[in-house]
């Protein structure tokens, strides 16, 4: 049996997971929570860290305005003030890199 042909086998959600991390990663995941209710979060949080961390590296490289990095990142003014002074939370730097390759 082709693995395609395994792939389209597969129950419910079981096969579109395995359409996109491969079928042994889905028999994995199926092994370990099968029956059990499973939530995956968004990377949200770090697509936002990311976003704040090139805004102050843009501002911090000088030429850019405040108004026009809120016109690039389709935010406000009072938002891009925020991300400037603010502190985000620590993101791990192996969560950072996967996810900066994403974008």
């Amino acid at each position: 049996m082709k693995m395609e042909d395994a792939i389209n086998n597969l129950p419910g959600d079981l096969k579109r997971v395995a359409e996109v991390i491969g079928l042994e990663a889905a028999l994995t995941l199926a092994d370990v929570f099968g029956g059990g209710y499973l939530v995956i979060p968004k990377c949200e949080g770090i697509l936002k860290e990311i976003r704040n961390r090139k805004i102050r590296e843009l501002y911090d490289a000088g030429g850019i305005t405040i108004r026009e990095l809120a016109w690039k990142f389709k935010l406000s003014d009072r938002q891009i003030k925020t991300i400037l002074s603010g502190t985000d939370e620590e993101i791990h730097p192996t969560l950072f890199d996967i996810m900066k390759k994403k974008l």
